[in-house]
């Protein structure tokens, strides 16, 4: 199985937001980087952007 390439992007964002997604990593347990990446999706999808979807893993053969 081939590991997902991921780019690492590096920028700054005013303190009214780093302060709230520290709340909400300390209120629900999601990571800084997992709430990023879930509203970039958001924001994409509002711009009618498709993503290709995940791949699905090949499931495992039933033996008789």
């Amino acid at each position: 199985m081939t590991p997902r390439i991921r780019k690492l992007f590096t920028f700054p964002i005013d303190d009214e937001l780093s302060e709230a997604i520290r709340f909400v990593e300390a209120r629900d347990g999601v990571s800084k980087a997992e709430q990023i990446r879930r509203g970039l999706r958001m924001w994409l999808k509002s711009k009618g952007v498709t993503l290709k979807a995940d791949r699905k893993r090949a499931s495992t053969r039933k033996r008789p």
